[in-house]
């Protein structure tokens, strides 16, 4: 297509980033005082994602908000003479998507230069990447990495210290792997940690040992923290710098609104230093997390984040609201079999609660004691529970507080059963899902959970059947941000292989377009000003480089195509944030995507996470 006609000097400089006020006129009533429009999109595909899901062909912005959605003619009526205009010229325009689970901090440290790209197929193109990192930096530094997957190394066989010993015997090296919960380091990073043959493996984690007892180098769950808080962290300025770089990164994916889960104090004084000086770019819902940005899995733990918790001053909380405290059941249901499951893996084992507790029973009552304080304390609640057993354990934990609008959510949500679903949605709950992880592990998870439980997981379908608010999330920088393939995968629940898992479990396209749209709204509180095209709603909107949906709200193109739709256009609060068009906003978004997680739609080592 031809790119879209309009004003760009005004276009770009003439809406400040401003707050929304909660109360305001109707559209009509709006545009009557207000008179003519900044901004006009006509000649498109106007998703409104409203009750109805109309589909109209263009729309009207005031003061960043939308003041009327319609026809071209009808919309015509306010332009005036100062008024951009954008020729879709034929394009799809939808709310502005609400990834409801994005670690951005995490993710724009995911990015080099802060973190070598360790994605590889094969062990010795591993070292080899590590070594080409070492070469560039002073003895004794650490070097870091992530992406590494041991099932796609060609070598057929786990990582160890002496892979990176070969090539590294000075600099302590630690590379996280594509999930987050196995941390494969040399002998260097070993010792630092003071980790040897005596040391005892850590409450929630497995400190991997050869035949002889001595440790390979590999580190599960909570025992990577023996090494992870030797490591340097990095500084304020870094992670100021990779916000930022996360921002254009999830902009240029037509993404405006996202919620961080996880946050210690240093990422909450960045977030609010840029919300402050109105700098944000996007729409920030936070979780807390501890000081160290790790998650609490004690009731004391909880203490500390909400004693420590300083009230937001200054801002506004459409940019930045800082809503609850992340909590965390179990691990994940891959490779490491750490979800807590009903019943065992394929092999055995069913994983279990990462809370404090000698027994199943001590851990279930510490993670209800858990929730019950954050409950009490007027405060959202996401947690992390992947496992079936966990989740249970979780949605008995929210019924038992009796919630009442505070919706609370599980956070990944891959096993959860009809039964335990319909006691979320009885205590208005929600669960998060991620569809690009499905996509990732559904060729590889028979082998894990069998085939049964693994055609089950991320239940969309039976999610909604009972009732329960659905969103969908990235788990960026462990999966790409791309969530047009998100999509796809809703639909079609291919594996990478493009073999079906559960098609009983797909849903709609309208369906599936909520999930990250309105739904994200409702988990986020914000239902009645953002998610939709409506009068008087945020004008937050994604303006695809093709047509999505025919004029009867039915999908127009080939599902297999829909990742390769680009994304024309981003708008928050009225305002161009991203153009594809314009050569620096694409240079910017373009040096995020290459890196080895996100240089493709479907990238071989994306990934569930915490």
């Amino acid at each position: 297509m031809t790119s879209p006609v309009w004003n760009r000097r005004r276009l770009l400089q003439g809406a400040a980033v401003a707050g929304i006020t909660a109360s305001g006129l109707t559209g009509t009533a709006h545009a009557q005082q207000g008179g003519a429009a900044d901004l006009v999109l006509s000649g498109g595909r106007v998703l409104t994602l409203n009750r109805g899901f109309r589909i109209a062909e263009a729309v009207a912005i005031k003061d960043g908000r939308v003041i009327e959605v319609g026809d071209n003619r009808s919309v015509r009526r306010l332009i005036g003479r100062r008024t951009d205009v954008i020729d879709l010229c034929g394009r799809t325009v939808m709310p502005g998507v609400n990834d409801s689970h994005a670690h951005g901090l995490r993710t724009g440290l995911a990015l080099p230069p802060y973190t070598v790209d360790v994605g590889k197929p094969a062990i010795s193109a591993v070292t080899e990447a590590v070594a080409a990192a070492i070469a560039q930096v002073a003895p004794g530094a650490w070097i870091r990495g992530k992406g590494w997957d041991e099932k796609k190394f060609a070598e057929g066989r786990p990582p160890t210290r002496q892979d990176l010993d070969q090539i590294s015997p000075g600099n302590p090296v630690a590379l996280l792997d594509w999930s987050n919960h196995q941390l494969w380091v040399n002998s260097v990073a070993l010792r630092i940690a003071g980790i040897t043959r005596d040391t005892p493996d850590p409450g929630g984690g497995v400190i991997v040992r050869d035949s002889a007892g001595e440790p390979t180098g590999l580190l599960l769950e909570g025992a990577a923290r023996l090494v992870n808080e030797r490591i340097p962290a990095f500084t304020e300025q870094e992670q100021a710098d990779a916000i930022e770089r996360n921002i254009s990164l999830l902009l240029s994916h037509g993404i405006t609104s996202y919620t961080e889960p996880g946050i210690g104090a240093v990422a909450q004084k960045l977030y609010a230093d840029k919300a402050r000086r109105r700098a944000l770019r996007i729409r920030v819902t936070a979780l807390l997390s501890r000081p160290d940005d790790t998650y609490p899995v004690s009731v004391a733990q909880v203490r500390e984040i909400l004693a420590a918790q300083q009230p937001l001053k200054g801002i506004d909380r459409r940019w930045l609201n800082i809503a609850g405290v992340k909590l965390r059941a179990d691990g994940v249901p891959i490779g490491s079999r750490t979800a807590w499951m009903r019943e065992p893996y394929v092999g055995g084992g069913r994983g279990g609660l990462l809370t404090v507790g000698a027994s199943d029973s001590e851990k279930v009552a510490e993670l209800t004691a858990m929730v019950a304080l954050v409950h009490r304390a007027g405060l959202q609640i996401g947690t992390h529970a992947t496992g079936d057993a966990a989740i249970d354990a979780v949605a008995t934990a929210y019924a038992s507080s009796r919630p009442s609008d505070q919706r609370h959510y599980v956070i990944h949500g891959d096993f959860a059963w009809p039964e335990t679903l319909r006691l979320l949605a009885r205590n208005r709950c929600g669960v998060s899902f991620n569809p690009n992880i499905k996509r990732l592990i559904a060729d590889t998870q028979p082998g894990v959970v069998g085939p049964e439980r693994a055609a089950y997981q991320t239940p969309y379908q039976s999610a909604l059947r009972a009732g329960v608010q659905v969103t969908s999330a990235s788990d960026t920088p462990n999966v790409s941000p791309h969530w047009l393939q998100g999509l796809e995968t809703i639909l079609l629940r291919e594996g990478n292989s493009g073999t079906v898992s559960g098609p009983e479990q797909r849903i709609g396209v309208q369906q599936a377009l909520r999930t990250y749209t309105t739904a994200g709204a409702w988990q986020d509180h914000a239902d009645h000003w953002k998610g939709s095209l409506e009068p008087g709603m945020a004008a937050d909107l994604c303006v695809l480089d093709g047509t999505l949906l025919d004029e009867r709200g039915r999908l127009a193109v080939d599902a297999h195509a829909i990742s390769d739709i680009p994304v024309a256009m981003t708008l928050v609060d009225g305002s161009v944030v991203y153009d594809s068009s314009d050569k620096s906003a694409r240079a910017a978004a373009t040096a995020a995507q290459n890196a080895g997680w996100a240089r493709n739609p479907n990238p071989e080592h994306m990934c569930a996470n915490c």
